[in-house]
């Protein structure tokens, strides 16, 4: 499936490019990069400039400028057409998100190639492929011999974020089969930093703020449908050693005394790590009572040994008829620790 995703805990999809716009691949661009292990599946790191040179195929290195630029501009014009014509992307879509791109990290923007991955599926089987060299797994297109998979660093003014992409040829182009963006680093840390934070709290016993922590950094690791980080499956497996998600909805009602929490989540906020609950409430509520409600909640987490390296929570109000997955029509409040 083809489709086009953005995200910092916002997405949309596009439409699916059927299989039946497949062309086979360049066989001799696929021959000068796989030689004599051209009939073996395979994913192959291809060396690149940070800006996009490569110097393997007529338009290839053209098309990889535009998409840098496309997303350093935030010019939908330059992006919009990079998108296989299939997928229908309209020049609105590619606005909104560019928008929330620049939005999230704070532009102005400096992209650069962080990895190309050449994929070899020989027959155009979209079976996984694993990169050895960066512990990733890149999932290809059906029926395409020969696609690439590019992951671009993104740095902004507040934080960077990363946007993985497939390339697929069709007779002598290239387009987009798919793009998901995402933010890599939150409160100047990226996944690695939130890891080691989990780690040390660990040690000291806080497997609260761990569980926290590990969580985020699963968050930040949400690399979309067509790549896959070993690292994400480590970091998911330390979480949920120390509790799994049902297990944190129970932990939080039992620290908020009893409240009737009926979903429970870290959440990045503004100044680093929060939690975000769900109250299950008979009827309407006032929106003063909600601030008094929640005001009373957060001063109750910030006085447990372990929430030292939180910053604060948020509040949703759910009826009787609304599903705990959603936040419901009353809204949510978010109170720091520190300040209203």
């Amino acid at each position: 499936m083809l489709g086009l995703t953005f995200t910092c805990h916002l997405a949309f999809m596009a439409p699916t490019l059927l299989a039946a716009d497949a062309m086979p691949g360049d066989e001799a661009l696929r021959g000068q990069l796989f030689k004599d292990q051209i009939n073996k599946p395979a994913c192959k790191q291809v060396r690149i400039s940070t800006r996009g040179q490569t110097g393997l195929a007529p338009g290839f290195d053209a098309f990889i400028a535009d998409l840098i630029k496309g997303v350093r501009t935030k010019d939908a014009m330059v992006m919009q057409p990079l998108f296989h014509p299939r997928l229908n992307t309209s020049l609105f879509a590619v606005k909104e998100m560019l928008t929330k791109i620049d939005a999230t990290l704070g532009g102005p923007l400096d992209v650069s190639v962080y990895r190309l991955w050449a994929i070899n599926t020989v027959d155009g089987t979209p079976k996984g492929q694993l990169c050895d060299s960066d512990e990733a797994t890149v999932y290809p297109h059906y029926g395409y011999s020969l696609q690439f998979g590019i992951w671009l660093q993104i740095m902004g003014q507040r934080e960077i974020g990363r946007a993985f992409a497939t390339i697929v040829p069709v007779g002598d182009k290239w387009y987009l089969g798919s793009f998901y963006a995402q933010q890599w680093t939150h409160a100047d840390k990226d996944p690695v930093a939130w890891i080691q934070q989990a780690n040390k709290d660990l040690e000291k016993g806080h497997k609260e703020a761990a569980y926290i922590e590990y969580d985020l950094a699963a968050k930040l690791l949400e690399v979309g449908k067509n790549l896959s980080l070993e690292l994400t499956t480590q970091v998911n497996t330390a979480r949920d050693q120390i509790m799994k998600q049902p297990e944190f909805v129970s932990f939080m009602a039992k620290t908020l005394n009893g409240e009737s929490v009926v979903y429970a989540a870290s959440m990045l906020v503004t100044d680093g790590a929060g939690i975000m609950v769900r109250l299950k409430v008979p009827g309407e509520v006032a929106l003063n009572d909600m601030k008094q409600r929640c005001r009373k909640l957060t001063d109750q987490l910030a006085k447990q040994s372990w929430s030292s390296g939180l910053s604060g929570l948020r509040c949703a109000f759910i009826l009787p008829s609304e599903k705990p997955e959603l936040d419901g029509a009353l809204g949510s409040i978010y109170i720091p620790f520190k300040g209203d």
